[in-house]
């Protein structure tokens, strides 16, 4: 597949780039039509940004402790966390900005 990027680096955008990317899967080739390429292509990505924003703005992948019920209760308060976060503002960053400075914003939020 080839796209085209333009990525912002220091707050000011870089020239437009031509990248050609390689999809791997098990479609026949007559199953294989482009529509159908770009449309699992961009659900995959939908996937990865919500897990960028859990190990990005959450350290989900730092998270090691495997005991019990552990995993699934971190699981279930990062995808609080980030509901929480969406009331506030689409970027993750912001909404964290949002809170940063009176915790208690998020507390009234869920009580």
């Amino acid at each position: 597949m080839r796209r085209y990027i333009q990525r912002k680096k220091k707050g000011e955008w870089q020239p437009v780039k031509e990248e050609t990317v390689y999809l791997i899967t098990s479609l026949s080739e007559a199953e294989a039509v482009p529509q159908d390429l770009l449309g699992l292509n961009r659900k995959h990505w939908g996937i990865e940004i919500m897990h960028r924003n859990k190990d990005v703005f959450l350290g989900e992948d730092a998270y090691t402790n495997r005991k019990d019920n552990a995993p699934h209760a971190i699981f279930v308060l990062h995808n609080l966390v980030l509901e929480i976060c969406k009331s506030v503002s689409r970027s993750p960053t912001q909404a964290l900005e949002y809170f940063q400075n009176d915790k208690n914003r998020a507390i009234r939020l869920v009580s």
